[in-house]
């Protein structure tokens, strides 16, 4: 089986975002399963959304695309980020 241009081996950066995905993902699920300060609650919620900056860059492949997907799908992120983020306001 041998690899085209259209699908490059990964990247050491590629490897990298993997792999501080799955910490923060392991983190994420800590602090999910026990009660925690809101504080806590409101950086696991920051760490989930910069898991999506990593998998919009680095796995859906649009970290040289033109400037408005990137900020449409930053906008869906925030968005999404501030309807979760919502009730973490009146706990």
């Amino acid at each position: 089986m041998s690899r085209t241009d259209s699908n490059p081996p990964p990247t050491d950066a590629s490897t990298a975002a993997w792999l501080a995905i799955l910490a923060l993902s392991a983190a994420g699920a800590a602090v999910g399963a026990r009660a925690a300060p809101r504080w806590l609650l409101a950086a696991a919620l920051a760490a989930t959304l910069f898991k999506g900056h990593l998998v919009v860059d680095h796995f859906m492949g649009l970290r040289r695309v033109r400037a408005r997907w990137r900020a449409l799908l930053g906008a869906w992120l925030l968005v999404l980020g501030l309807l979760i983020g919502l009730p973490l306001l009146w706990r």
